[in-house]
């Protein structure tokens, strides 16, 4: 009764898994005996009973964990991985996030993953239920939980498993005596086994919600217990029964309306479990319709958004390869980009050439993008895909109706960096640009020169960081109680990119007259950043405030908002020659009038104070040798956080996968610089202070980020740095490049 139309590819792989490994004990990618007790007890042994504590992402942990364990608990651990992502929507994990995970750890045995697995296909692009946060935030947990079941069910004659299988309520009673807690996993491997009587619902929360709103005192359904989650999932099925049968011609689905209004008691958007934004579908259909919507990048940089407009098309490159209409794949396509130089696996290539010629329909809309972040405009598709060979460049086109926007539009979260992508999936996004777009302006904030500038918040921040967290929150949390403070980290691991976002964070908007940077240097001086006399062109003095003063005046007539002042390589300068007596002045008990001093160069008699609205943050460059030690007296007015490199972290690799950089060349940045910052690291001349940073392999807009991109860069970046670093050691460096080129 449960089964929904656009579950059926996942229903079918959960039956292909059904058979294969809980009644087979076989594997699901490849020929291998996995889903045994033999197995489960190894993950026992190497997950559940050496549980890793310490910092670092699940996946860091996880392999300290795994590390000792044989090749089929590696395995059998990327199975379950692909079936606790199976049930998960695209919104929430991506397709491109959910293959690097379970590919990650399987090739941790050091096989390979199989290639155009069915299983690691589309079906992963299908996942039907938005978990929350609790289901991705506690994986271990959820992880823990159907190792220890499967650890049992494995034990059971296959007899026995049999009959289970072909006994919903007979399983549900079954897992529900053998685990400890509730875990959400629970529901998603109740549904994918048997749909007609279990709910694509993974809170326990919004079952009982929905129980009680459609119990009317007199059915069935509202005979339940609902601390019993057997008696709970019987209600909703027969809650689900009777409202088949009041609606015969429609799909029950407890996230829609308008099911959704009654138990959730409001028109507001679906909580956690929702299989999506349904409002944000009835939008799509009201706005869009049916059609497909893509972003399109006009070229590098967008410099052919003028010709895009002028003629009315969309137009994309490799014109090497001549018409694209006259291959008949993708994978000829495919080989075509091989043979002209595009690399050893050019699959983005290809699927853009291929999307672009047979994908897209006339009557499509297309959004026109710069860079990852801005919309510049939208349009439909009016014409068939046409080939110029009498264009100088891009000469594979369609006609396109364009509507630029007046202003470019910012978007929350980044794009990839993909010439061309479909965007459909995206309804939420979709849906403020075009609220945007109609209301022909973009949501601003008042910003202290009373122009209008983007709000701006902790999240946005998060979604460009590859900071934790908690690490961002409490960054924000010091600089609000010290007032100052330094980052400080090796090159490349983005300080100036941070620092601008904790300024936007504590401001909550982007402005920036509320912004000053400097970059302090060996000749800076006291009378360039507070005060001092300057030469005349007729000869004389003039007594000049220098630019932290007058950040300062500026900051004095807004009190209550927040004003800060960035110092860029804030240790390559004379510390104490640059602040003279504003070192007390910026202290956080010492800010205001009332702890206002005469300065060095002050004629006038007026004490001069560092309100308490001004914010200092410095950033320190660990591996300039020039720097002078930072003196003790500073280091007691500043806090200090490091900022480290996001070598083997999630969130870098996960930004290095959606922006198109093929999975093998991923795993080559990811392991060669992490282990080359622990040669650094382990260097008793050099140590963490000098590693390499991250900063380094974010692509550029519209980049094409693939092994010559990656060559280059170790040539023209990675190579004279470390040359530097072992200036008297040319053999090792020449070893660690050929490595990193090779590897």
């Amino acid at each position: 009764m449960s089964r929904l139309k656009k579950a059926s590819a996942i229903l079918d792989a959960a039956r292909r898994w059904k058979q294969q490994c809980l009644l087979d004990g076989a594997s699901l990618f490849g020929e291998e005996k996995l889903w045994t007790r033999e197995n489960f007890e190894m993950l026992k042994e190497f997950f559940v009973e050496r549980p890793e504590a310490g910092s670092g992402s699940f996946e860091e942990k996880l392999r300290v964990q795994l590390e000792p364990a044989p090749p089929e608990a590696k395995h059998l651990w990327a199975e379950i991985a692909w079936l606790y992502y199976l049930i998960v929507h695209s919104d929430s994990v991506g397709r491109v996030t959910k293959l690097d995970r379970i590919r990650t750890v399987y090739e941790w045995s050091g096989t390979t993953l199989p290639e155009n697995h069915w299983a690691l296909g589309d079906v992963l692009e299908k996942g039907i239920v938005n978990p929350g946060t609790a289901y991705l935030a506690h994986q271990w947990r959820e992880f823990r939980f159907i190792v220890l079941l499967m650890l049992n069910w494995s034990s059971l004659p296959k007899e026995e498993r049999e009959s289970l299988l072909n006994d919903p309520w007979g399983l549900a009673e079954w897992i529900d005596e053998r685990t400890e807690g509730q875990r959400q996993f629970r529901h998603a491997v109740l549904f994918l086994l048997f749909p007609d009587e279990f709910e694509p619902i993974m809170s326990p929360g919004h079952k009982r919600k929905i129980a009680k709103a459609f119990s009317d005192g007199t059915s069935k359904a509202s005979d339940f217990d609902s601390a019993n989650l057997i008696s709970l999932d019987k209600a909703l099925l027969t809650v689900h029964t009777q409202l088949q049968g009041e609606h015969p011609e429609e799909e029950i689905h407890f996230y829609k309306a308008p099911f959704r209004e009654i138990w959730k008691g409001d028109s507001t958007t679906p909580g956690n479990d929702s299989l999506e934004r349904t409002d944000d579908e009835a939008w799509y259909r009201d706005r869009i319709g049916t059609v497909n919507t893509w972003v399109i990048a006009p070229g590098e940089g967008a410099r052919l958004w003028g010709e895009f407009l002028k003629l009315g098309i969309a137009a994309i490159a490799w014109d090497d390869l001549g018409d694209l209409s006259e291959y008949e794949s993708r994978d000829a396509i495919h080989d075509a980009l091989i043979e002209s130089g595009a690399g050893e696996n050019p699959s983005n290539h290809s699927l853009t050439l291929w999307e672009f010629v047979h994908e897209m329909k006339i009557g499509d809309v297309v959004l026109a993008k710069k860079g990852r972040r801005a919309i510049l405009g939208w349009g439909k598709v009016t014409g068939e895909y046409e080939h110029d060979s009498e264009r100088a460049e891009y000469r594979n086109f369609r006609t396109i109706e364009w509507h630029p926007c007046p202003e470019p539009i910012t978007l929350k979260a980044q794009i990839a960096t993909k010439t061309l992508t479909r965007f459909t999936r995206y309804i939420s996004t979709l849906r403020d640009i075009f609220e945007l777009i109609d209301a022909d302006a973009v949501p601003l904030a008042k910003g202290s020169d009373g122009t209008e500038n983007q709000s701006y918040d902790v999240d946005t921040a998060l979604n460009d960081l590859f900071l934790k967290e908690t690490q961002f929150h409490r960054i924000l949390d010091s600089i609000a109680l010290r007032k100052n403070l330094i980052l400080q980290g090796p090159p490349g691991v983005g300080k100036t990119y941070i620092a601008r976002r904790i300024a936007w964070c504590l401001m909550k908007r982007k402005d920036p007259q509320s912004i000053e940077m400097v970059q302090f240097h060996q000749s800076y001086a006291y009378e360039d950043f507070v005060q001092g006399w300057r030469p005349t062109e007729t000869g004389g003095f003039k007594l000049c405030n220098g630019v932290f003063y007058e950040f300062c005046k500026r900051a004095e007539k807004r009190p209550k908002e927040p004003y800060v002042f960035i110092i860029d390589e804030i240790n390559r300068g004379n510390l104490s020659k640059i602040l003279g007596e504003l070192l007390m002045l910026i202290e956080a008990d010492k800010r205001g009038p009332g702890h206002a001093i005469s300065l060095a160069y002050n004629v006038s008699g007026d004490p001069f104070s560092v309100p308490d609205n001004v914010y200092l943050l410095g950033l320190m460059n660990t591996a300039d040798r020039s720097l002078a030690m930072v003196d003790y007296a500073l280091r007691r007015r500043f806090a200090f956080e490091k900022i480290e490199p996001a070598y083997r972290k999630g969130k870098f690799r996960d930004y290095l996968l959606e922006a198109g950089i093929e999975h093998e060349l991923v795993d080559r940045i990811d392991k060669n610089l992490f282990d080359l910052n622990q040669h650094i690291h382990d260097d008793k001349d050099l140590g963490p202070g000098f590693q390499i940073g991250h900063s380094y392999f974010v692509p550029e807009e519209e980049a094409e980020a693939d092994e010559g991109w990656y060559q280059n860069i170790i040539d023209t970046q990675i190579e004279p740095l470390l040359n530097e670093y072992w200036f008297d050691r040319p053999e090792q460096v020449k070893e660690l490049v050929l490595k990193l080129k090779n590897e």
